[in-house]
């Protein structure tokens, strides 16, 4: 039920962003990101610098992956995951939701950008940098924070309240390794 909502929350901010003109609804928008997708390409790449690693699929509890290197696990990973939305802009552009009570729960949260020929950009935050990232950030009246994550100018920027450069994140999966040997 709580998925439930927090979905039907993404949907009414994105159409309140539509109307608002921030962000622009694609001809692709029947492409969804489904979570299967996301999850596979996510231990292909995984895969392809440990292959020593193993996943389980997760749980309702504690996030949609776990990723073990057979000694130590990352059990609580969050992802979330966006549609392109600035086609007429020429960049990728994706919008992520998260609720304030979700930043001090997941040890490791994937940022997922699908864009126009539906390529995955990833942005991989552990808890730490994520509060970094959200501190200057206001929660709205839901208690919702927003990522308006954006690919501009060779660099990853979050454009939503000031300009954050996120950069550093994408598809950095060494926060992986460091999670998993820290836990050592």
């Amino acid at each position: 039920m709580k998925n439930e909502v927090e979905g039907l929350r993404e949907e009414i901010e994105e159409l309140r962003q539509q109307v608002e003109g921030r962000q622009v609804t694609t001809p692709h928008g029947e492409d969804k990101v489904t979570i299967n997708e996301v999850r596979d390409f996510i231990k292909n790449e995984l895969l392809s610098i440990n292959p020593l690693l193993e996943f389980t699929n997760g749980s309702r509890e504690y996030g949609k992956l776990t990723i073990s290197n057979g000694k130590q696990t990352i059990n609580r990973i969050l992802i979330r995951t966006s549609k392109s939305f600035r086609e007429k802009e020429g960049y990728p552009s994706g919008w992520i939701t998260m609720n304030e009570d979700l930043v001090n729960k997941y040890e490791l949260y994937l940022f997922v950008v699908k864009d126009f020929v539906s390529k995955l950009h990833i942005l991989v935050v552990n808890q730490r940098d994520l509060m970094d990232w959200v501190g200057p950030k206001t929660a709205d009246s839901n208690g919702t924070y927003h990522f308006y994550i954006n690919f501009i100018h060779g660099r990853w920027i979050d454009d939503r309240e000031g300009e954050y450069d996120c950069s550093r994140f994408y598809f950095d999966w060494t926060t992986v390794e460091k999670l998993l040997s820290s836990k050592g």
